[in-house]
């Protein structure tokens, strides 16, 4: 009999066609292009014969819906029929990718709408123009009185209508206009309405291919073993045993470890378990957590480098002092996709096939590292599994060992490299520890006259490609967001940064410095309303009134918007306890009321209530889904997750011991949009994170006495609560 072999997508597939082939329409699904007279007015935009538009996404969707939104706002200026657009990866490093506002193909920091905003209106009015004067030609009308809607052309005056489709050979042939003219708001179509994903039936139907998911002809896989020491370095390794296994091509070795190729993944991670390796762990081998906090707390008791200093901070003076230290450990990204790159070196040009978010900054890493030079280096994007940043690597690790791999195996095919999520766990980036120390004076009137903070965190920077930007002012800037803006504090204020160095390699994670330093600044808030007997809703406008309108205007509508819908002013009920916290960041402003309830010693979730400012929303049911997610993924960082060194290494390895809050645990949450000044958007996936810790903290505090201030919770007892 013959066996059966159905692989995860197969089944997938097969199952979606059982489940779903009925009901769903396969247009929708990321097909090949339809080779026939086509519309090309970018390298972003195709409009084939069939109405089909193309629309090549110039950032990575990490699974945030961004190419749903972008495409939103580029065929609303083209006036598309939505059932008519389609999304395809970039598959290209022409500038014409390039992030906006970074000049290179890039994209992190909540940035894939705001940056390419106007580009794409640009893209797609430039085409709608195009096509509309394609009609004008081919009827011999004036181009003013003619309607495009729908993806077609029509004259009102006689009648006549043509598709998008049957105008693109004519479209192809006109000189793009040097200026459009964009809508206005009030002309929007798609823009602001939950209009459905576009990645919806590829990723429920098993067809989306993910990095993982790459087959090519001949390909080999790889598994690598890294040092399990940070900071280790190979001395010796016998293969000889690993050599002999089924399946196993060859054992190369590259400057970060020992990898074995073979014809399946299983059979090369089997063989590199049996690879009989000798590492020097070096001075690291005796460093653990616990060394590392006395090193942080040590520097916090000295002067670091003043990144904010006015006025003369003389706590001494204060009416009221309130003084602390918060603590946030390493996290790890843990992406549900394990990381993965396929690479082909041939000829001196290797071909990479992955999820990545840094394109443009993969390209000069990996030349850097192989020699291999930037023109003879292609990436082909896929869908991205989850990345939380670490598809973000500022040294494009994974992607550099992928093409050293295959560079050293010198067998002219395809090698997919993948790191089981223990590799990961255990030897990836993680988001840095960080150390605040702060001291704050109150006057009379209890608002902030003195703010002093200690900020203790390695730079996520140091040797990468931003090391210089981010240091412009004398101070790593990107380890102090988010205090740097603190529009609470009084007229005299000293915040201070030590960066050390460790062998622990650090990255920025979903929410970045904002991640600690919100909660901190946000959790620092809450204490001292506590210390004056205020309601921490009047206690924030207090202490923003007077402040800069322009600044403080957002956070203030913020503000209004979650008492009045949390309904905060009404006494909380029986055995209720609330929380409330707000943080400004990546253009954006969100907040939270958390609610827990108490039965005796069991504590649950009420209720939370979130209100949002994000800008112009593009597509509200996006913008929901992201805070629902910020909130399960602030919950996870709360109460489970961390990673602690011991001797050198990291404990924790994966799921089982690094938690990731499931549907059970999280909360049901009411999101509320906020009707923004704004006519463009502004940051969505990161800003949901920071304001829920210091909300469910003072929650927690408001039900148990108990201050939060080493992070995660379950250092004091709270955990994920069952069934």
């Amino acid at each position: 009999m013959a066996e059966l072999q159905l692989g995860r997508r197969a089944f997938l597939a097969g199952a979606a066609v059982l489940t779903f082939g009925l009901v769903m329409p396969s247009r929708r699904a990321l097909a090949a292009p339809t080779p026939s007279a086509s519309f090309s007015p970018s390298a972003l935009l195709r409009i084939d014969a069939d109405d089909s538009v193309r629309i090549i996404m110039p950032h990575a969707d990490l699974g945030c819906g961004s190419y749903t939104g972008m495409a939103q706002v580029l065929a609303d200026e083209l006036d598309a029929d939505w059932k008519h657009v389609v999304a395809e990866h970039l598959d290209s490093l022409d500038p014409a990718f390039n992030h906006r506002d970074w000049g290179v193909i890039a994209v992190g920091a909540s940035t894939s709408l705001s940056s390419q905003w106007r580009y794409l209106r640009e893209i797609g009015a430039t085409a709608r123009a195009m096509l509309l004067a394609a009609a004008a030609e081919q009827w011999q009308v004036p181009v003013a009185r003619l309607v495009a809607a729908n993806s077609r052309v029509s004259d009102p005056a006689t009648g006549a209508q043509a598709s998008f489709g049957e105008l693109t050979a004519k479209a192809a042939t006109l000189t793009p206009p040097t200026a459009v003219k964009l809508k206005e708001r009030q002309q929007f179509t798609l823009i602001g309405r939950g209009m459905p994903r576009l990645d919806r039936l590829v990723k429920s139907n098993g067809t989306a291919r993910f990095g993982i998911d790459v087959m090519l002809p001949g390909m080999l896989h790889a598994a690598i073993a890294h040092a399990p020491v940070f900071g280790g370095k190979l001395l010796a390794v016998d293969s000889r045993r690993a050599e002999g296994m089924a399946g196993v091509r060859k054992v190369v070795r590259i400057p970060t470890g020992v990898a074995v190729i073979a014809d399946t993944y299983w059979q090369a991670r089997q063989a590199r378990d049996a690879l009989d390796i000798k590492w020097d762990d070096g001075a690291f081998a005796k460093v653990s957590s616990a060394d590392l906090w006395r090193e942080y707390a040590a520097l916090a008791d000295t002067q670091g480098t003043s990144f904010q200093r006015q006025g003369s901070v003389r706590l001494e003076e204060a009416d009221k002092r309130l003084d602390g230290e918060m603590r946030f450990p390493f996290l790890a990204h843990a992406p549900m996709e394990p990381l993965n790159a396929t690479a082909r070196v041939k000829d001196g040009a290797c071909e990479i096939w992955c999820g990545t978010q840094f394109q443009g900054i993969d390209v000069p890493n990996i030349e850097k590292a192989t020699g291999i030079p930037a023109a003879k280096i292609s990436i082909h994007t896929q869908w991205l599994g989850g990345s939380f940043g670490r598809r973000a690597s500022p040294q494009a690790d994974y992607l550099v060992e992928a093409v050293q791999v295959a560079q050293s195996a010198g067998l002219d095919v395809p090698i997919k490299l993948t790191w089981q999520r223990e590799d990961d766990i255990q030897g990836g980036l993680y988001r840095p520890m960080a150390l605040h120390r702060y001291s704050v004076g109150l006057d009379a009137r209890g608002l902030p006259m003195h703010w002093l903070h200690k900020v203790v965190c390695a730079s996520i920077t140091k040797g990468t490609f931003f090391e210089a930007s981010a240091n412009a002012d004398g101070f790593d800037r990107f380890s102090v967001e988010g205090l740097l803006d603190n529009l609470y504090a009084g007229p005299n204020v000293d915040y201070q940064l030590h960066s050390p160095s460790h062998a622990v390699s650090v990255c920025w994670q979903r929410g970045e410095a904002d991640s600690h330093n919100g909660p901190a600044v946000e959790g620092i808030i809450n204490r001292l309303a506590r210390l004056v007997g205020a309601d921490p809703f009047e206690y924030r406008r207090r202490l923003l009134a007077g402040k800069e309108a322009a600044k403080t205007a957002r956070v203030m509508g913020v503000l209004d918007v979650l008492e009045r819908e949390s309904d905060w002013k009404a006494a909380a009920a029986a055995k209720v306890f609330r929380g409330m916290a707000v943080h400004a960041s990546f253009g954006s402003v969100c907040g939270y009321v958390v609610e827990i309830i108490k039965n005796g010693s069991r504590l649950d979730f009420q209720r939370v209530t979130a209100a949002f400012d994000c800008g112009l929303v593009i597509n509200p049911e996006l913008v929901k889904a992201q805070v629902y997610s910020a909130v399960a993924f602030a919950l996870s960082a709360f109460l489970g997750q961390q990673v602690e060194i011991v001797n050198g290494r990291a404990k924790q390895s994966n799921f089982t011991d690094y938690a990731i809050a499931a549907m059970r645990h999280t909360p049901d949450v009411d999101v509320y949009l906020i009707d923004s000044p704004l006519d463009h958007p502004t940051g969505v996936g990161e800003v949901g994170v920071p304001p829920f810790i210091p909300a469910l903290s003072e929650a927690l505090f408001q039900a148990t006495g108990q201050e939060v201030d080493q992070y995660p919770a379950s250092l004091r007892g709270f955990t994920f609560l069952e069934g």
